[in-house]
């Protein structure tokens, strides 16, 4: 864990990420979070993703965004010249302590998704 990761999990409670290398993943969406007294906020940066695409799943003080990101067609895949835009399968799991896993709402708007937990 870098030095920066183990100060947030000290002053926070949880690391800002916990992702295991594993090969079936494409790419990882960015993250911000915030933390609320009672609540914390975390944005999802998923552009171009549908939202019946996206699964989250909170257990056992983990916090697990996955989802699908399907490919822009209609275009010539010989004459590709650059292609910087992540696709297929994304993962994002962050460790959250002192969270009511029973007390979680999210929203997909613009892009990004809202989640939020009520803290125990």
């Amino acid at each position: 864990m870098s030095k920066e990761n183990s100060i947030i999990r000290l002053l926070f409670g949880f690391s800002p990420s916990y992702n295991v290398a594993r090969p079936h993943i494409h790419w990882v969406p960015p993250v911000d979070i915030y933390e609320y007294t009672d609540k914390f906020l975390i944005l999802v940066e998923l552009p171009g993703v549908n939202k019946e695409d996206i699964e989250i799943v909170l257990k056992d003080d983990v916090l697990k965004i996955s989802g699908y990101k399907k490919e822009f067609g209609g275009y010539d895949r010989l004459k590709i010249h650059q292609m910087e835009i992540s696709y297929g399968y994304f993962e994002r799991m962050i460790q959250v302590y002192n969270v009511d896993e029973s007390k979680i709402k999210a929203e997909f708007k613009d892009g990004i998704l809202f989640i939020i937990i009520s803290k125990s």
